[in-house]
């Protein structure tokens, strides 16, 4: 089947002369072949996400207006009225080409489209979206993956990225022939409108709204790296108009760089990431490093200890202070609502949620992937009983407002400022809120590991890993009791103390989440986006020092039982 697919591009007038020569380039090598072949680029939690090359599962012109083709059949059928899309796209490899791509498919299907003239943060795609109406957006990248992946993920008239439109939109696409597949000239479009400044000032004026105090300590020190991406400009911005005195940033990963040449990960949740701007830091006495991935939408936080080390947080850690900060600040006005509510994801650590109890907050829990809480959002705004205060996922994502439908790292950066900033004024350095908030709420560590399963025999080992975990479970882990087993993909409850079972209200998915006794817990999933098993640790203790004891136990006995899998599977 995949060798048929491969002959197929090679023969066909509508794949481009430089894909061909890729594809013949690898003709005798049956296993690239396959990997390239043996399926479709899916959607997930992120959208369709791969790396750039020929073949149908890379991301590559006719991938990308194949997808385009089979969202214009699905908008051209859903609505009657006057449709257009937004579209933006960051500082990767192909991003400016497969964007353009995407505009000329939607402008040959009769969809008019809002084309940024040069790259741009992903949340100011979901803002664009619901400014100017359209029914759809799209937004050309990979987010944090390595320099060889690009992406494409698609936003519903919400803002938010698609949830309920996901699968008729992937239908849509799988029905798509090449030979399908409208295209028109860029030049002279009509039905292409270029957007840039206009949409910055007026969405960096909602931004500043978002602001709790001004009676902080401005000349706060901070180094700012925008990791080669698209956070620069704006992030700068906000905090300049704002008043900042002090924004050092890093001059080596100030510029747009489609190989990341200076880190070896463009991820701020890996501090190796960090290491220059840390460095700076030291220079400069800089007072908090934070950091935003490629396409601006996550941001990560490096603090100072009192023995003027720089310790880097997780994204459990970071969400923590701004929820505290965010509720605190909104509490101390008077501007709580009745209905106030927080969301966070089931990978997100519990800590949220008694923080959010303090304040009389309901708290709301959806699967992993920003476009729950989006959803969500959407149907408190729709519903009227619940007013959206603050919505965070443990993977560097967070937002508040409700101008935006996705993690918000503009925003983020400018609360994470304004809260170090509040605090340095009282005397308190951000280590010393966080041990406040663990003294109060308990001592939580988180951890993530990534195991990577490539190609058509990883997605098979995944699938066993999962089954087992799902039929093998276990009542107890590193000496603490899992009285519940959640399986999102059953849509339900475990009660493995007292037997028996209760139903999920959660669209079906992969997931296994075992809830100890204590509010610790432990959760795998195959990641929506890459060839990865997610194994997510949660663990509270007395002190950091049994909390720690507790995680690598747990790390320990769970990475045993999957080794045990792969050998006998």
């Amino acid at each position: 089947m995949c060798r048929e697919k491969y002959e197929m591009w090679l023969e066909s007038p509508y794949v481009a002369d430089e894909l061909k020569e890729e594809l013949r380039k690898i003709g005798k090598n049956d296993g690239e072949i396959e990997d390239r072949f043996f399926k479709e680029l899916e959607f997930g939690t992120g959208g369709m996400r791969g790396k750039i090359g020929a073949g149908s599962n890379r991301m590559n012109i006719v991938t990308v207006a194949k997808a385009t083709q089979g969202i214009a059949d699905y908008l051209n059928e859903k609505y009657n009225d006057e449709i257009s899309v937004a579209i933006a796209y960051d500082s990767r490899n192909m991003s400016y080409e497969f964007a353009l791509k995407a505009a000329c498919v939607f402008a040959a299907n009769n969809i008019s489209v809002y084309l940024f003239e040069s790259l741009r943060p992903t949340p100011e795609l979901s803002f664009t979206v619901r400014h100017f109406k359209c029914k759809a957006g799209v937004v050309i990248t990979a987010s944090h993956n390595p320099p060889e992946y690009n992406g494409y993920k698609v936003y519903d008239c919400f803002g938010g990225q698609v949830v309920e439109d996901a699968n008729p939109i992937i239908n849509k696409i799988n029905n798509v022939m090449l030979k399908d597949i409208k295209s028109s000239k860029a030049d002279g479009n009509e039905k292409i409108h270029m957007i840039g400044d206009d949409i910055d000032g007026i969405y960096i004026n909602e931004v500043k709204k978002l602001s709790l105090n001004s009676d902080i300590d401005k000349d706060i020190n901070i180094v700012y790296t925008p990791l080669h991406g698209t956070g620069n400009k704006l992030v700068r911005r906000v905090l300049d108009e704002l008043g900042y005195k002090n924004i050092f940033a890093v001059k080596e990963q100030e510029l747009p760089d489609p190989e990341f040449s200076t880190v070896k990960s463009p991820n701020p949740e890996e501090i190796s990431s960090f290491e220059i701007a840390i460095k700076k830091a030291e220079e400069l006495n800089g007072e908090i490093i934070i950091g935003t991935d490629p396409d601006c939408d996550r941001v990560g936080l490096v603090i100072k200890n009192h023995e003027g080390e720089f310790v880097p947080l997780n994204g459990n850690q970071t969400g923590v202070l701004l929820l505290n900060y965010v509720l605190g600040s909104l509490s101390e006005r008077g501007r709580i609502p009745e209905n106030g509510a927080i969301v966070k994801t089931i990978v997100t650590s519990e800590i949220g949620r008694y923080i959010a109890a303090k304040y009389k907050v309901a708290t709301f829990d959806t699967l992993t992937g920003f476009k729950y809480i989006a959803e969500l959002m959407q149907k408190f705004e729709d519903s009227k009983e619940h007013t959206f205060l603050f919505g965070y996922e443990e993977s560097y994502g967070y937002l508040s407002g409700t101008f935006v439908r996705d993690k918000d790292a503009v925003i983020a950066s400018m609360l994470i400022c304004e809260m170090a900033a509040y605090y340095k004024k009282k005397g308190k350095m951000l280590l010393d809120v966080l041990n406040d908030i663990y003294g109060e709420y308990g001592y939580y560590v988180e951890e993530t590991v990534s195991l990577s399963f490539a190609g058509v025999t990883g997605l098979s080992k995944m699938k066993s890993i999962m089954e087992s975990f799902r039929e093998n479970k276990f009542s107890t882990l590193a000496g603490k009791n899992i009285p519940y087993v959640y399986d999102y993909k059953l849509g339900i409850v475990l009660n493995l103390a007292e037997g028996g079972t209760e139903k999920l209200n959660y669209p079906k998915s992969d997931v296994l989440k075992f809830s100890f006794e204590d509010g610790s817990w432990l959760v795998l999933r195959p990641s929506g986006t890459e060839p990865k098993l997610k194994i997510y640790f949660s663990i509270k203790g007395e002190d950091r020092a049994e909390s720690v004891e507790i995680l690598e136990k747990a790390k320990k006995e769970v990475l045993n039982l999957i080794n045990r899998v792969q050998v006998n599977s």
